[in-house]
């Protein structure tokens, strides 16, 4: 807020003065639109404006907005969907709890006690293997998408809108070579995924 001058500070003294002694009749500037009823709500009362928002009434004075789908998003990214506890928000480990519950839907400190608990049973190089492979093909599925993608593009030689509104086509040099190249290593990653599939079947009955 800008610092007023003498003269400014003793106009609005002058003023108020004559406001509380009811000599001046203050101005009010507004538009005439609708105005909302006033409504007395409880605490806990959950209601939708005019607008389509919903509020729950927090405290006699004090209103907030109700869970949204991106607040729902957010406390879901927080969570770990197979964990049976809240994921940890100490700073030294709030890394490795996100990178565990994107990997494997668990905390840090449950993945470990899940881990453990398989290599009592004699079970983890079962488990570990099973996820290696796993792993592999997730990552040879979205190489698959990618090359596929390629594919589709240098199949039909693209084109590039230029300033003035033009269209630019571009020819892909050795077209053919490229295209004999992608489609060989499509097919090697299909036979891929194909032997993992068959390896994942021996794991299938165990339970980790």
């Amino acid at each position: 807020m800008a610092k007023m001058d003498k003269e400014d500070l003793k106009y609005v003294i002058k003023r108020s003065k004559k406001l509380f002694k009811g000599e001046e009749i203050p101005k009010v500037h507004g538009y005439e639109g609708e105005v909302e009823e006033l409504v007395i709500r409880q605490p806990g009362e959950v209601w939708t404006d005019k607008d389509g928002k919903e509020w729950k009434q927090v405290g006699a004075n004090t209103k907030a907005r109700t869970e949204t789908m991106m607040d729902k998003i957010r406390k879901l990214s927080r969570s770990a969907p197979s964990c049976p506890k809240e994921v940890c928000t100490c700073d030294t480990t709030k890394f490795l709890d996100k990178r565990m519950v994107a990997m494997k839907g668990l905390c840090f400190d449950c993945v470990q006690e899940k881990e453990q608990k398989l290599k009592d049973e004699g079970k983890y190089d079962a488990y570990e293997k099973k996820t290696m492979l796993e792993n592999e093909k997730s990552f040879l599925l979205d190489a698959k998408i990618k090359m596929a993608e390629s594919k589709h593009y240098i199949e039909n030689d693209p084109q590039f809108l230029n300033e003035d509104g033009s269209l630019e086509k571009w020819n892909i040099p050795e077209k053919g070579k490229l295209m004999e190249d992608l489609n060989s290593d499509i097919k090697q990653v299909e036979e891929r995924i194909g032997d993992i599939e068959k390896e994942l079947v021996e794991y299938a009955d165990i339970e980790f």
